[in-house]
């Protein structure tokens, strides 16, 4: 199967928006005919993040009313994913923006550690030069 087909979309409730926050936890509505490996593949290369573990459930159709109109609410398959700690999925534009700003703020960290790094090495050859400068103030004596 196409890895492109094997998500369909996320399921955002109340339950799984707690699990995602507190245990890196994703649910997604996935295709009926993929299974386990399919899924975690692709969670991997669409998203880019290390899958631990994915949990599989099938749910039947459901009989649902609408007014006087009888039916039956769609059959889903659900995948409960685990990811690493590290990794994370972006899901809303919102979380996209807070994500660029942590990543600009870490390399501000890290400019700013070179620069303290740079004044650090030139003190080190200004201690340096002066050493060599009275060492040959000396030797010339």
């Amino acid at each position: 199967m196409n890895i492109n087909e094997v998500i369909k979309y996320p399921v955002l409730t109340e339950k799984s928006e707690l699990a995602r926050a507190n245990q890196n936890v994703y649910t997604f509505v996935v295709d009926k005919r993929t299974n386990k490996v399919e899924v975690r593949k692709a969670v991997e290369f669409i998203f880019d993040v290390k899958v631990l573990k994915v949990n599989i459930m099938n749910y039947d159709k459901k009989p649902a009313k609408l007014g006087r109109y009888a039916g039956f609410k769609n059959a889903v398959k659900k995948a409960v994913v685990y990811l690493d700690e590290k990794s994370k999925i972006v899901l809303f534009a919102e979380e996209a923006k807070e994500a660029l700003k942590e990543v600009e703020e870490a390399k501000k960290a890290e400019v700013k550690a070179e620069k303290e790094i740079t004044e650090a090495e030139k003190k080190a050859a200004e201690k340096i030069k002066k050493a060599a400068e009275a060492k040959q103030a000396k030797e010339a004596k």
